[in-house]
């Protein structure tokens, strides 16, 4: 005796009802999922962002590493006992002309004598203008006009374009470097008290 025909119908229909519900809940399963990759993309992107501004930083470092400072020279390899570790010193200080008109710009011309018992490497002279200008010379070894890199007088120049103001150039500071990086900065004062100049009039 077989079964009616609509025992078979019923199975069919709860059949369906149950793969319905199966997809339902796959579906269901894979919202959170889904959320879960938007989450990680986020926080993927965030770090990429992150990423790209060090790159620029990095890159900027890199780019302010390669600017030569002419004061600065190359890495020592003098080591041990021997190593020098004394500033240069400065035996005489002197410019021309003291006095200039406000009408041009004009070069002052600078001498430097300078002392050190490993050499210098360099020298600058900053000057500071009535209106707070600014302007400095470098003594370098292509500036050694005679005498040695122990002790030798090195010459530079120093282009002043001042306002139609009357007033002085002062002395801020004058910095000696020797091969070893050692550094002596003497102020207005320093050369004041071993009567070397330190004024430029502007008339």
């Amino acid at each position: 005796m077989s079964p009616p025909a609509n025992c078979t119908q019923g199975e069919r229909s709860l059949h369906s009802r149950i793969l319905i519900l199966a997809l339902l809940l796959l579906l269901a399963l894979a919202a959170p999922a889904s959320a879960c990759g938007k989450s990680v993309e986020d926080l993927v992107g965030s770090f990429s962002i992150e990423k790209t501004i060090k790159i620029g930083s990095g890159s900027e470092c890199f780019s302010s590493a390669g600017a030569v400072d002419p004061l600065t020279p190359p890495q020592s390899v003098g080591a041990g006992s021997l190593a020098d570790d004394q500033p240069p010193g400065l035996a005489g200080f002197a410019f021309q002309p003291q006095q200039i008109s406000a009408a041009s710009p004009q070069y002052i011309n600078l001498t430097a004598h300078l002392i050190d018992d490993q050499g210098v490497w360099a020298a600058e002279a900053a000057f500071s203008g009535p209106l707070g200008e600014e302007a400095a010379a470098l003594f370098s070894s292509q500036n050694l006009t005679s005498g040695n890199a122990k002790d030798g007088y090195y010459g530079a120049q120093l282009l002043l374009t001042p306002s139609n103001e009357a007033g002085e150039w002062h002395l801020q500071n004058l910095t000696l470097v020797d091969r070893e990086d050692n550094r002596r900065i003497m102020v207005e004062g320093d050369l004041t008290r071993l009567g070397l100049p330190t004024v430029i009039t502007v008339i």
